[in-house]
């Protein structure tokens, strides 16, 4: 999900988890077995034949029932976008049957997503922090006992979740019957480039005795390479009995005797630590089934993998190194996934007249080679000439048109996202009904662009195409995820982390997530568009947000210029069009009782002349059968136009007027103009960009707004 993927943060019942890379996750490593066994087997010796067998066992009841997706389109954007270029199988993350008493899994152990804990420091009662693995020894030391052949073994109690079941008398750990839950840390350590560690508490209350005044300084501490308060530390947060808050109120030493006093965690949220590349979701746990119930506790002692952090910035001409921020485990700004999603469509709609005519060329050399092989075995010598010729002028046809065939274009990762959009827009504004259905339990549609002339309102000169959306199917693949700030939709994965640790060419198998669902599908007219930016009412609006935008990206900070430059390419069309489709979504809220969190939007917006197209699309996929019909009813004859109309009148007010409508910016980094929660933002997680490049005077100001003629 966009909030659960791996490097994410998970609070369970029995504490924060980090969840793991997808090479630790079991059912994918079930389909690589699978794979294994496949391409072992001297009867699969084609590549469809493995993939056949794959799919085939995959389902079988033993093997977890898995999915494999048939998403081709997604699965050769992925190879691309991601360099996975031996990307073989998209696999859906498979149902796991849990008991009724205690949440427990039933079967299917071998399949799950694996984690570990995160942070590793827990407290007892005492407010002693230690880390998992020493607080495990020494629940295992208590515990263990000797039996008849001399071998040691733990008894009583599980650590799992951690605990305490000792006592302290004199120097000597005592064994108690009744145990304590251990409480977990709640603070961590994150990189903007999606690292994320343990706080050194020991090694900050050394560094804060050495340096006392480091803490009001502007410089990045390596804290990291300091050295522990000593050899054995025993640190303890306390809260002051002074009425201080938050980590004023707190205060650190070690219970050790040491030479650290303790200290204040004042200003704990501003301190500058360097990054030392931790990736702890990257640790290998399959090798240890019994984690964490053995008492090897291999995995408990390993360190986190890390690599060179490359996080700069610049302050006063000079590249330094990016402090890491100070972060709650509840926080907001330690995950942000970067989600891509596909619709699928059959690959015939994206066949170009050269494309069918090559597969026809090669079904006519298979048909005439097969012809003239059995003319040949029963020597008939009229036919056998008859085919070879045939087969000669099918080949020579083929080659003629494979040698003026323009080598494929480059295309930069920018262009990526539009062109596999445009490829959507296109089949849905241009192909027949026929053609869009050829696969109806994956895609079925209706034209409705009739039903905006039902009343005297004609929205027709506005829009080229309505679909109704019956049935459609949404997948969708994680690319990668940043920490303290989001990346960007058209980042190139370098302030982000992969979701896999291998090298982009050993990953086979990708999970991936499937929703059916229902949706509308407008086009906007190209041409009213293209008119309305040549007139001197459109003109007057354009003007103001092109000047605005240029302003904002003169004044601008590194966090907000992606995004910015993101408005100043698309123009006012992205506002147009992503201000209309918020306006539709809010008001099918009061027309069909969705919320809008039910509800997702797909913009198709460019200006790039080979990929130019302006639509939106509206649409829900909640569960795995979508919705119950309520979304394409208001394509009726006499919903539709009610819908667009009342959606429309409905944005010429907003609670906050005057001041949203003559607002000179607002929302994330200033980016929306007449925009705010009481009349044209939606649900976070129902837009694709984040509430921003929203502006509804340019639709619906009575003067020179859009739809003006519409709203008399």
């Amino acid at each position: 999900s966009a909030y659960g993927g791996p490097g994410s943060i998970i609070h369970t019942q029995y504490g924060s988890i980090i969840i793991s890379c997808i090479e630790e996750w079991g059912f994918l490593n079930k389909i690589l077995e699978i794979s294994k066994e496949a391409n072992d087997d001297p009867d699969q010796n084609t590549d469809e034949k493995v993939l056949n067998y794959v799919v085939k066992q995959a389902r079988l009841k033993k093997n977890g029932s898995i999915g494999i997706s048939t998403d081709i389109r997604l699965l050769e954007s992925l190879k691309d976008r991601k360099q996975l270029v031996n990307l073989k199988y998209l696999t859906l993350v498979p149902d796991i049957e849990l008991k009724d008493f205690g949440n427990k899994i039933k079967e299917g152990l071998e399949l799950t997503v694996a984690s570990t804990f995160m942070p590793k420091t827990f407290a007892d009662v005492q407010n002693n922090y230690r880390s998992y693995n020493e607080w495990f020894n020494d629940f295992s030391e208590v515990n263990k006992e000797t039996d008849d052949d001399g071998k040691t073994k733990r008894k009583d109690f599980k650590f799992f979740p951690p605990k305490k079941n000792w006592s302290i008398e004199g120097n000597t750990k005592i064994k108690r019957k009744w145990h304590e839950n251990l409480t977990q840390d709640n603070i961590v350590l994150i990189c903007e480039l999606g690292h994320i560690s343990d706080f050194p508490w020991s090694q900050f209350l050394r560094w804060r005795n050495e340096v006392p005044a480091g803490i009001h300084e502007d410089n990045v501490v390596d804290l990291f390479s300091y050295q522990q308060c000593c050899k054995s530390p025993k640190i303890k947060i306390t809260s002051s009995t002074a009425n201080s808050s938050g980590f004023d109120g707190k205060w650190l030493m070690c219970g050790n005797n040491c030479k650290s006093k303790g200290v204040s965690l004042k200003g704990l949220m501003s301190i500058k630590i360097k990054c030392p590349g931790h990736k702890p979701w990257e640790v290998k746990t399959i090798e240890n089934k019994d984690y964490p119930y053995s008492g090897v506790g291999s995995l408990r002692n390993q360190s986190p993998p890390y690599e060179k952090c490359s996080a700069t910035e610049i302050k006063k001409g000079e590249s330094k190194s990016k402090p890491m921020t100070v972060a709650l485990t509840t926080g907001n700004n330690l995950y942000y996934s970067r989600v891509f999603s596909s619709i699928y469509m059959s690959g015939d709609l994206f066949k170009d007249d050269i494309t069918l005519e090559i597969e026809k060329l090669e079904v006519k050399i298979e048909k005439f080679k097969r012809r003239y092989q059995d003319a040949r075995s029963t020597g008939d010598k009229e036919d056998e000439q008859y085919n070879i010729e045939k087969w000669q002028l099918a080949v020579e046809a083929l080659n003629l048109i494979k040698e003026n065939i323009e080598p494929k274009e480059i295309i930069v990762d920018s262009e990526k996202e539009i062109k596999y959009r445009f490829q959507e827009f296109k089949a849905l504004s241009h192909k027949s009904e026929n053609e869009l259905n050829k696969e109806e339990k994956h895609l079925k549609v209706k034209n409705v662009t009739e039903n905006l002339n039902y009343e005297t309102l004609d929205l027709t000169k506005y829009f080229s195409r309505v679909l109704r959306i019956d049935n459609m199917k949404i997948t969708s693949a994680q690319l990668d995820f940043s920490r303290v700030v989001p990346a960007d939709a058209d980042a190139n994965g370098l302030s982000s982390k992969n979701i896999f640790r291998s090298l982009p060419e050993n990953v086979i198998v990708y999970p991936v997530v499937e929703n059916f669902g229902e949706g509308i599908f407008i086009a906007f007219n190209e041409k009213e568009i293209d008119n309305f930016g040549l007139t001197e009412n459109g003109k007057r609006l354009i003007s103001k947000i092109s000047h605005y935008i240029l302003n904002l990206k003169k004044h601008s900070n590194p966090f907000n210029i992606k995004a910015i430059e993101k408005a100043e390419l698309m123009n006012w069309q992205l506002y147009l069009v992503h201000s209309f489709t918020h306006l539709l979504m809010r008001e099918l809220e009061f027309r069909c009782g969705y919320p809008t969190a039910s509800l997702q939007e797909r913009i198709y917006v460019s200006n790039d002349p080979k990929y130019k197209m302006y639509g939106c699309m509206v649409y829900t996929a909640e569960g795995a059968e979508g919705s119950m019909g309520g979304l394409i009813a208001q394509t009726r004859p006499n919903n539709l136009n009610k819908l667009i109309k009342s959606a429309l009148k409905r944005a010429t007010i907003c609670n906050s007027d005057p001041l949203c409508w003559g607002s000179e910016g607002q929302g994330l980094f200033d980016l929306n103009l007449a925009s705010c929660f009481s009349c044209s933002l939606v649900s976070e997680t129902s837009c694709e960009h984040r509430n921003i490049y929203l502006d509804r005077t340019l639709l619906v100001d009575k003067i020179d707004g859009f739809f003006r003629a519409a709203l008399k």
